[in-house]
């Protein structure tokens, strides 16, 4: 259960508490309801009670049981707070109070004529159900009683209606020891009941009084000497930071920085000395310490132009910024706001700065994994159709021309089957770097899709030689063979080869048209080139193309 403050009104903390008991006194109540309904079912079958409609009374407690249960344990997981212990509460009276009139109805399964045993039994059920609620409901009494009417009065009035029937002096006893029991558990529960409402009444206003003397208490304490309590505990919560924090006047000079500040970027440990100085004081000394890394040179007027911003808006500035610190290249998050004084005055700037070098780094290798292959560490899939889309973009605005090399290995699949796919990976990345000495000499990109699927990227040819050159460059590359791990082996390439505009502008378009050009290819033995030409069949799944 929530714990609630004392900021709550006195009246809805006690009955905040008093629901609260109530749910911890009745955690066990449906196993002692299904415990006390089967052994209920089982004894009065066997004094001549009719099975089947016990069978189906019983199968409604353990419903409701099930219910409560579930119910209780909803209330656990979510809490009890102010808002929602009200109607919590309510509905959990109406399932215990549905249960009790179950229990209660029981009697009127008993046929005429079964043996006085019969009514002894449905008595020490209701009457254990009216005690357990009466328990359950000890800050609660009108609930409880409730529960009790519920249990106790079908009883005795079903008592006195078979006592008018059939005669028996058995039913009307029954009957009204039932009511006295029932005038009996009332009186102990009332007593019970406000002594439990007392206690917390009185343990709240204590509670109340305590909280209220130790808050004037607390005030006194801290009215000593609060102005230099709080300068000091400032300076020790921004020295403990690892963020770079800071003020300036309106010249841009500092009039207070911490020591990550000090320490990290402007190259001293005293936090004084950066006082009544500008940033161009530490930006000299970096340019003259390190004249060669002028991105940090700059940063001394950039840094008055984003003070001169700030102050010329209520919003924060908040930017990105990096260059060399002593000879490191750093990131910084930048957040600045306007310095406002007590009477609302304008008096400088404060500011944080937060180091992200590592994020920076953790998002460049994140992204790098993102478009590269992890076995070869060449461009993906995706990175490869980012810089297609560009190419084709180009081609549609100079007019200009592109190539795709769509190469499938021939015979990698036996690689894998005799010698274990550990040689055919060190394979693949001998592929990758004998085809990127095929490009070292023009702007292309070498990619993998996948499997022994790679293509090569020609933006910007001149002329369908250019294209050609560069596949028999590949297939001579391919041809030689391959060492791995102490295993001479052979494969050769098809390649498919497509070209932008006359075979699309497209990514996709284009690499289908290669593809089928390759395909083409693999038909008729590999080891060979293709240009795509609109005669070509789209490939077919065949299992036999390896």
């Amino acid at each position: 259960m929530t714990n609630q403050t004392t900021s709550i009104p006195l009246h809805d903390r006690i009955r905040l508490i008093r629901i609260q008991a109530f749910f911890r006194s009745a955690t066990g109540n449906p196993f002692s309801l299904v415990l006390g309904g089967g052994l209920s079912a089982l004894a009065l079958t066997s004094v001549g009670v009719p099975s089947y409609p016990l069978r189906v009374w019983f199968a409604l407690i353990l419903l409701l049981s099930g219910l409560i249960f579930a119910f209780e344990r909803f209330v656990k997981r979510r809490g009890l707070t102010q808002e929602n212990a009200g109607s919590l509460f309510r509905r959990r009276v109406a399932l215990g109070l549905v249960n009790a009139a179950l229990f209660g109805g029981v009697i009127g399964l008993v046929p005429e004529g079964t043996a006085q045993t019969a009514y002894l039994l449905v008595f020490v059920v209701v009457s254990a159900v009216a005690a357990l609620g009466y328990m359950s409901y000890a800050t609660e009494f009108r609930y409880g009683l409730a529960v009790s009417v519920l249990t106790i009065a079908p009883y005795a009035l079903f008592c006195f209606y078979r006592y008018f029937a059939q005669g028996d002096a058995f039913l009307l006893l029954t009957g009204i020891i039932a009511l006295v029991w029932q005038a009996v558990v009332v009186s102990k529960a009332l007593h019970v009941s406000r002594s439990a409402v007392g206690e917390i009444e009185a343990g709240e206003r204590l509670r109340d009084e305590m909280a209220g003397r130790e808050q004037v208490e607390r005030e006194l304490r801290d009215s000593q000497d609060e102005s230099r309590q709080l300068a000091t505990m400032l300076r020790m919560m921004c020295d403990n930071v690892p963020d770079m924090i800071w003020a300036k006047d309106l010249e841009g000079r500092y009039i207070f920085a911490n020591k990550a500040l000090c320490e990290k970027l402007l190259g001293t440990s005293d936090t004084s000395a950066p006082l009544g100085k500008t940033f161009d004081h530490f930006a000299e000394r970096e340019r003259a310490v390190y004249p060669d890394q002028p991105e940090w040179h700059t940063y001394g007027q950039f840094s008055q132009d984003v003070d001169r911003h700030t102050l010329s808006r209520e919003e924060p500035t908040i930017y990105e910024e990096s260059g060399n610190v002593r000879g490191s290249f750093v990131f910084l998050d930048v957040h600045q706001a306007r310095f406002v004084s007590a009477r609302g005055e304008v008096i400088g700037t404060v500011g944080c700065a937060r180091d992200i070098t590592a994020r920076k780094a953790s998002e460049a290798f994140v992204h790098h994994l993102a478009h590269h292959d992890a076995l070869t560490d060449l461009p993906n899939r995706a990175l490869l159709n980012e810089r297609l889309r560009q190419a084709l973009a180009q081609v549609r605005r100079d007019r200009t021309k592109l190539a795709v090399l769509f190469i499938d290995l021939d015979r990698l699949k036996p690689v894998n089957d005799t010698l274990g796919h550990d040689i055919g990976d060190l394979l693949l990345m001998e592929v990758a770097a004998r085809l990127r000495s095929v490009m070292t000499r023009r702007v292309g990109t070498v990619a993998r899709l996948g499997g022994d699927e790679f293509v090569i990227l020609l933006p910007r040819i001149n002329k369908e030689q250019d294209a050609e050159a560069a596949a028999e460059r590949v297939l001579l590359a391919l041809r030689q063979p391959f060492r791995a791990d102490q295993h001479t082996i052979r494969i050769s390439a098809s390649i498919g080869v497509a070209f932008a505009p006359q075979h699309g502008l497209e990514a996709e378009a284009l690499l289908k048209s290669a593809d089928t050009a390759m395909y083409c290819v693999k038909r008729e033995r590999g080891d060979d080139f293709r240009f795509f030409d609109e005669s070509m069949q789209p490939p077919a799944d065949d299992p036999t193309l390896l």
